[in-house]
């Protein structure tokens, strides 16, 4: 129905506009022709620049116009595709993409692909969103957004894993890097009060990841790091990363440094 709309609008807009030019056309011709002193040459001459300069000059404006708002249009349609609606981060389907691009040319000066993966988990979302309603719980993602992005390079990708997590690639990063990522993260989120219906909650975080230092795919560092933020939870640990490298498989104590 709106498509519709549009097209009668423009078509309106496409018959009012010739309507327009063939008038101006006629009254120009009609006033140059009164003229005596003017002879054929000249009134053709002024005739032949200034009913096109008159008809061109409005009509390129309206298609500069319908181009930037065309331009709009795609550039929102494709934000609105790869982001969260709610965050307006990275869904989990762009991020894994745009991931995938990015660990492929992350390599060392040895040859092998190295960074960081970070999963940032917000179990108090979930009771946020039992006892004052999914809204809240919402305004809380959107509170560990904000922060998260405010704590990492522009070159660091993120992303909305589920509705209570985080995901964060750190191309080139090291461990020291990764760890103090995190830490920012979770000081700024646990220092910055949080008020859901007038109630103050502490947001907690549980942050795992994993070192790289060779090609390893997302879902394995997906899996690595999943269970490095259980192992975070159950241990009350608030941070706990593992190493990957072909040589050295994933740790069960966490990374050396």
């Amino acid at each position: 129905m709106q498509c519709s709309s549009s097209v009668a609008r423009h078509a309106g807009f496409v018959i009012i506009g010739l309507a327009v030019a063939v008038g101006l056309s006629l009254i120009v011709h009609y006033l140059m022709f009164l003229g005596e002193e003017i002879n054929p040459y000249q009134r053709a001459l002024a005739a032949a620049v200034t009913v096109p300069a008159a008809v061109a000059v409005p009509m390129l404006v309206y298609i500069g116009v319908l181009r930037e708002r065309l331009r709009r249009f795609r550039h929102e349609r494709n934000f609105a595709a790869a982001h969260d609606p709610s965050t307006e981060v990275l869904n989990g389907n762009a991020f894994a993409t745009l991931v995938e691009r990015r660990r492929s040319v992350s390599v060392s000066e040895a040859g092998r692909t190295f960074g960081a993966f970070v999963i940032i988990e917000a179990e108090c979302a979930r009771t946020i969103n039992r006892d004052h309603g999914y809204e809240w719980g919402e305004e809380s993602m959107r509170r560990v957004a904000s922060v998260i992005r405010t704590s990492v390079r522009r070159s660091d990708i993120i992303g909305r894993l589920s509705d209570h997590s985080f995901g964060i690639f750190l191309p080139g990063a090291g461990e020291e890097q990764a760890r103090d990522v995190g830490e920012r993260i979770r000081e700024a989120v646990a220092n910055a009060p949080f008020l859901a219906e007038g109630q103050a909650i502490h947001l907690k975080l549980d942050i795992g990841g994993v070192i790289f230092e060779d090609q390893i795919e997302l879902k394995n560092m997906m899996r690595i790091v999943s269970e490095q933020v259980e192992l975070a939870r159950r241990g009350g640990e608030e941070i706990r990363f593992d190493c990957y490298s072909a040589e050295r498989k994933p740790a069960s104590l966490g990374c050396s440094a």
